[in-house]
């Protein structure tokens, strides 16, 4: 099976506890004789609603060990099953998609046929199958939601929109939603209302660590520092090990020259017992921040000769740093083997069928890589026209998408007023402004500059 196969099957549901239903014919949500095996199964849904993976992942496991014939509990532990063996994962697949369904509601079946066209690699069919479903039972939130979630997955906002509102209506309490419209709402610059999705989450589920997370992501783009800090700290007091709100922590502090803080939320974060490969990505990012800030760019290209930070096959901070190191000393040698890998990178997901807004980010990410060397070469109009492509691509949705749109941006400003065009540049640097008015305040005392051009 096709990478790409068995991680959307990872996302096949996620459901939770709680949740106001439609009555489904025989009366019942899940197969399974065992009262133990249902209540850990269903402790995995309220565990997977609240994005707990590694408690959902847990109670799954229990579920399918107290009944091995719980159809959905094994189908929901195929994922970590590929993680960690793919042919024992595969094998888990295939006995799922062997089993008897005929005693199972239709939700099972559905989600049964939908996996069996992800492992027959007929994923084409998959909105139809979905489709089908909702014809028959319309409100029924598990299959909506995975109707919508698809949508939001593939960047198809005006698709995945109403059926969110929709979502939230049909069953209030299913809180992600709300999570999802926030995120909506920030990629299409509506701030406010943004944040009235992200606090109406938030009041839903007050004692989760994800409404606070989010949340604070959204104060991140505002330049609201001081309240996003607060946020992520609200989420980790819930959860201690909910690693998304250190890594934001960790973000945030880096990103506002305040390194270490930045060291102290990282420890804080290991000795909690963040995964090592968690922990190693934050020190990459603090070791090349830290030499960012001194622009002590021939020190990056050294750190990067002897450091696991730039081994990955992606396009992550510490290799963007080490392009805009490269392209800073005039090694262009370097900068372009680094925007070839991430061009070979995005050529291969393409090449599998891959879409949504990990593949635009990524097409993102070569153009601003291009777009900053030819900038720092002197080819100010293709660098222009590569850098207003990679902010067309550009979201303000999730953290870290925000700041790479926020430094694309300023960095096209930089580049505008090097090239003469005074004008453009404030309107854009107006728009920013609108956004982070703390970014665009910082980038002034900088002088304009991002990377040092030039006025021609």
């Amino acid at each position: 099976m096709k990478r790409w196969m068995w991680l959307a099957l990872a996302a096949v549901i996620v459901v939770g506890a709680g949740v106001t239903l439609v009555a489904l014919p025989g009366g019942q949500e899940w197969t399974t004789d065992s009262p133990e095996a249902l209540a850990a199964f269903e402790a995995g849904m309220d565990a997977q609603m609240k994005l707990y993976w590694d408690d959902a992942r847990e109670h799954f496991a229990r579920a399918a060990e107290l009944d091995p014939d719980f159809v959905m509990a094994k189908l929901m532990c195929v994922d970590e099953k590929m993680k960690t063996d793919k042919a024992k994962g595969e094998a888990l697949l295939d006995e799922v998609l062997a089993a008897d369904t005929s005693s199972l509601t239709v939700r099972e079946q559905f989600f049964i046929e939908r996996a069996r066209a992800y492992r027959e690699e007929r994923r084409e069919e998959i909105p139809e199958i979905v489709d089908k479903y909702l014809a028959k039972i319309p409100n029924d939130p598990y299959v909506l939601n995975d109707k919508a979630q698809r949508a939001f997955s593939l960047g198809n906002y005006d698709e995945a929109e109403p059926l969110y509102q929709r979502l939230v209506e049909i069953a209030p309490n299913w809180a992600l939603g709300y999570n999802q419209l926030g995120y909506i709402n920030m990629s299409r610059g509506r701030f406010a209302e943004a944040e009235e999705s992200f606090k109406s989450y938030r009041f839903i589920a007050h004692d989760q660590a994800n409404p606070h997370d989010s949340l604070g992501e959204l104060y991140i783009a505002l330049g609201r520092y001081d309240e996003a800090e607060e946020s992520f700290e609200k989420a980790i007091e819930i959860k201690p090990n909910f690693w998304p709100a250190y890594e934001h922590i960790a973000l945030l502090k880096s990103f506002n020259d305040d390194l270490e803080g930045t060291r102290e939320v990282i420890d804080r974060a290991q000795t909690a017992g963040m995964p090592e490969s968690h922990v190693m990505a934050l020190d990459c990012h603090e070791k090349f921040m830290a030499l960012r800030y001194t622009r002590s760019w021939r020190n990056i290209l050294d750190l990067a000769e002897s450091s696991e930070c730039v081994e990955k096959d992606d396009v992550g901070f510490p290799k963007t740093t080490v392009h805009l190191a490269a392209c800073e000393v005039g090694d262009w040698d370097t900068a372009l083997k680094i925007e070839q890998s991430a061009e070979d990178l995005l050529a291969s997901i393409e090449e599998k069928g891959a879409q949504g807004r990990g593949v635009d980010s990524l097409r993102a990410a070569v153009q601003h890589l291009r777009g900053v060397r030819l900038a720092l070469q002197g080819g100010y109009g293709e660098a222009e026209a590569l850098l207003r492509a990679a902010d067309e691509r550009l979201t303000y949705i999730e953290a870290g998408s925000t700041i790479f749109k926020l430094y694309n941006r300023t960095i096209l400003v930089e580049l505008l007023l090097a090239d003469g065009q005074d004008a453009a540049a404030h309107g854009l640097l107006s728009k920013v402004r609108g956004v982070n008015p703390v970014w665009v305040a910082e980038f002034q005392d900088s002088g304009f500059k991002m990377l040092g051009l030039e006025r021609g």
